[in-house]
């Protein structure tokens, strides 16, 4: 279909439709008076960010909307190879100590502020002195020095090769523009829901909780007429809204619909689906370090108290799988232990044997993702059935991530997603279970010296297959620890109007990366 012609069938829809979905759903103008509604694309999701600053990018639903707005210095294919995006080289001195980044030359931000080796420096240095979200990713960090406009040197605490990976999950903000609005929080509120990128999209105006519009970037140095001219996302917390939405023309992509609403618009020639494969996986983590979860009698009766069948049955309408281990089948070098079990008999009996009966535990969840907010309530009614009372406690993610800062804060259950961000297991489970991270990105505040060692051995070896070896060790041991519930693989399924397209599997992002979509396929 060529681009006029989707252009029609996308104002055929929006009349269908009525002047109420014109009215609640058209996208903002730009700001050269640009985009009307024919001309954007509609994201429908449930994936709501709390915060747009690309600090906090680790979290699946900032990650989705930032990668709208900004560059990253490196990407990976579908096959895990690295590419290049605005370090277009990069090398390591003899120990892996030390990275030399090159930069592009011709990279403008949103702002019209030119890309320079000082806005890669300002980055790396904001992240790692916040110590949140993307920060475990350069937990290496030193400092960086800006050698000149286009070079980069960053010394690094120990030998890691797999640092320029990390470089992947690295926004580049627009340093000139930030420190306009660092005030004394180092511009947390502003880039909450603010622009400080350089991306394919520049952000025109954000309504926290509800929407967000962007207007296509015309001097991306990454440029595409293929693009929509505008691009907007609609947060839908319920799935039959959204789809609603598609079926009426306020939604023109549908991300997070149930099986039962993916059936409901299957046999419309309107619509195709997409299936991507993805490393997500849903976890319950365990507080190990005090409070009733810290007896491992516990842990493994709530491991075995949840209905993981039922769960893929019921909350997941068969789009997906029961976890197998610590990451998801598509991660390389991982563990399988075959797919978590319910024994509910076994599990009254452990919680008997360490005196829990009758007690109570909190988990915090985040109540505004579909998945989450039905785990949660499953659990609740599977532990009151062998003996525990779970009472549930809703938090955004920025305020789980406050909560885990100190063992003491940390909820004795947390559920959450996580994966890989990039194509290498290392990181995730360094940046998970080493107890460096304990009060940043170890949900659990998990301590195992083994595990540790393992961990950084297998991170400063340059040998993938030895890595892998002392990683696979890693995984065992964290295994037997019984840290987490490993709960589900849900596959990922995108709903497209007819003519739009252009998405492919990227390692990267954890729902589809939004600088892809094209329209007039």
């Amino acid at each position: 279909m060529q681009r006029t012609q989707w252009k029609a069938a996308r104002i055929a829809a929006i009349l269908i439709a009525g002047t109420a979905v014109l009215t609640s759903c058209a996208a903002q103008p730009s700001s050269s008076g640009g985009a009307t509604r024919d001309d954007t694309v509609i994201i429908g999701t449930g994936a709501t960010p709390q915060s747009l600053d690309p600090v906090l990018a680790s979290d699946v639903q900032t990650d989705f909307t930032d990668g709208a707005m900004y560059d990253k210095l490196i990407t990976y294919d579908a096959e895990g190879e690295i590419l290049p995006q605005l370090a277009t080289e990069w090398s390591y001195n003899d120990d892996a100590t030390v990275v030399t980044l090159t930069l592009r030359d011709d990279v403008v931000f949103h702002s019209g502020n030119p890309l320079t080796a000082d806005d890669v420096v300002y980055t790396l240095d904001r992240y790692s002195g916040l110590g949140l979200g993307v920060a475990s990713f350069i937990s290496d960090y030193v400092s960086a020095t800006a050698v000149d406009d286009t070079t980069v040197e960053i010394q690094l605490a120990k030998t890691n090769t797999t640092f320029v990976g990390a470089m992947s999950k690295v926004y580049v903000l627009d340093s000139v523009l930030v420190a306009e609005h660092e005030g004394d929080d180092d511009a947390q509120e502003w880039l909450a829901s603010n622009d400080a990128g350089s991306g394919v999209y520049a952000l025109v105006d954000y309504t926290p909780n509800q929407d967000a519009t962007f207007e296509r970037f015309e001097d991306s140095w990454r440029f595409d007429d293929a693009r929509p001219d505008s691009l907007a996302y609609r947060y839908i917390t319920e799935s039959a809204t959204i789809r609603n939405e598609l079926t009426s023309g306020g939604v023109d992509v549908a991300v997070g619909l149930t099986a039962t609403d993916l059936d409901a618009v299957a046999g419309s020639d309107e619509f195709t689906q997409q299936e991507l494969p993805g490393a997500l996986q849903l976890f319950v983590m365990m507080k190990m370090q005090g409070g009733l979860t810290a007896d491992p009698k516990v842990r493994e009766a709530i491991q075995l108290a949840y209905d993981y069948e039922g769960h893929v049955a019921s909350i997941l309408s068969g789009k997906g799988t029961v976890a197998t281990g610590l990451a998801a089948p598509i991660v390389g070098c991982r563990v399988d232990r075959g797919p978590s079990t319910q024994d509910v008999a076994a599990a009254k009996a452990l919680i008997s044997e360490a005196g829990a009966d009758g007690q109570t535990i909190t988990l915090a969840y985040q109540a505004q993702i579909p998945e989450h907010q039905k785990a949660a309530t499953l659990l609740q009614s599977n532990l009151k059935e062998i003996g525990l009372n779970l009472e549930l406690q809703a938090v955004s993610y920025p305020e789980y991530v406050s909560m885990i800062a100190s063992p003491e804060t940390t909820p004795d259950l947390g559920l959450l997603w996580d994966f890989p961000y990039y194509p290498e297991i290392g990181p995730m489970l360094s940046r998970v279970y080493d107890s460096a991270f304990i009060g940043q990105t170890n949900y659990a505040a998990y301590s195992n010296p083994e595990v540790d060692a393992l961990l950084e051995a297998g991170i400063s070896d340059p040998d993938p297959d030895a890595a892998c070896e002392l990683f696979t060790q890693a995984q065992e041991l964290i295994l037997d620890d019984r840290v987490s519930v490993n709960i589900s693989n849900p596959i990922q399924t995108l709903v497209l109007r007819d003519g739009i397209g252009g998405i492919t599997y990227d390692p990267t992002a954890q729902l589809f990366n939004p600088s892809m979509l094209t329209v007039g396929e």
